[in-house]
């Protein structure tokens, strides 16, 4: 069977015949991240996961996986709680110390028992406490179904997996400008345009959405995925790095970075020594043509704009990216 209707198929096969390409099709499904975590033989066990989902309000019940191969696989089959804490925007470097091979993965982490002695998170954006109803066969995971005995909610902004990395969750453009005066539908004579009458922030996310786009050609147009396009950005001009490191520049996933990294690797972009990776010649030239178009893309687009709007321009953003940054 073929998928010559959609306008571009990017990868398409037997399951069994690329199983990371397989993996790939379902990172397009967006998910939370979120620790889970229990207690076994009297130490704090945690992984993370974005295998969570809801399963049923009455009774209340919730569902994840853990793969048969996880260190953490007998603590968590054993064990008569666990806890699910739903990371926020801001907790990236806890998604990836939890994913991480580290010995003590609680190590720097604020946290506190629970009430079913589960460790919960600080920082996180809610918490499910749950009692372990049931185990099944996942091939080579096992289901865990959990009832949740406590909960609760916090403030905050979810953080997600998408694509093979972690995202954040924001209002669509095209449902943001339905708020801007002059949009609503309504003949506004003062608003020339919806454009105009655009909050700030707004119109930023526009702007990032097309350049956005603009970048996934470029990539796509070297036969590269989003992982490995930000694989060979952070091993860019020489560097070298572990795969850990890779992970935390890249803001992508444990799998994510290892499906990557084999791709190149096979392409012969990359090169490995020691665990430690960098980049070959052949990489080196792919990531300066990605490079050189961008540039070309940047000047094309700012072409015209006096050169004392784009400085203004350039100090508002820095200016915006100092006071958003989380802190780390």
């Amino acid at each position: 069977m073929t998928y010559s209707a959609q306008a571009q198929t990017l990868e398409q096969g037997d399951t069994l015949d690329d199983p990371r390409a397989f993996r790939r099709c379902l990172a397009q499904f967006s998910t939370g991240v979120n620790v889970i975590t229990t207690q076994s033989d009297g130490k704090p066990v945690g992984v993370t996961a974005n295998s969570f989902s809801s399963l049923s309000m009455d009774p209340p019940l919730v569902l994840w996986s853990i793969g048969r191969g996880s260190r953490s696989f007998s603590a968590f089959t054993t064990a008569k709680h666990f806890t699910v804490n739903i990371l926020s925007s801001e907790q990236v470097d806890v998604a990836q110390g939890f994913s991480s091979r580290a010995e003590d993965k609680f190590a720097g982490i604020d946290w506190h028992p629970g009430s079913l002695g589960s460790p919960v998170v600080s920082g996180v954006i809610a918490v499910l406490e749950c009692e372990t109803e049931t185990i099944h066969d996942g091939g080579d995971h096992v289901i865990l179904i959990g009832r949740v005995k406590r909960y609760a909610r916090f403030p905050g902004n979810a953080l997600l997996y998408a694509q093979g990395r972690y995202a954040v969750a924001e209002d669509h453009p095209n449902l943001l400008i339905q708020s801007a005066p002059g949009s609503n539908g309504t003949h506004d004579r003062e608003a020339s345009s919806p454009v105009e009458q655009m909050r700030f922030t707004t119109l930023l996310s526009f702007v990032g959405m097309y350049i956005l786009s603009a970048f996934d050609e470029f990539r796509q147009a070297e036969s590269l995925d989003l992982p490995q396009g930000r694989i060979l950005f952070v091993l860019r001009e020489g560097n070298a790095l572990t795969l850990d490191e890779i992970m935390s520049q890249s803001y992508l996933t444990r799998p994510s970075v290892e499906d990557g990294l084999t791709s190149l690797i096979e392409r012969k972009c990359v090169t490995s020594r020691d665990g430690v990776f960098s980049l070959t010649a052949s990489g080196q030239d792919i990531f300066a043509t990605l490079k050189t178009q961008f540039a070309r893309f940047d000047a094309e687009e700012l072409a015209g704009i006096p050169k004392q709007n784009l400085k203004i321009a350039r100090g508002v953003l820095q200016t915006l990216h100092a006071r958003l940054l989380p802190s780390r």
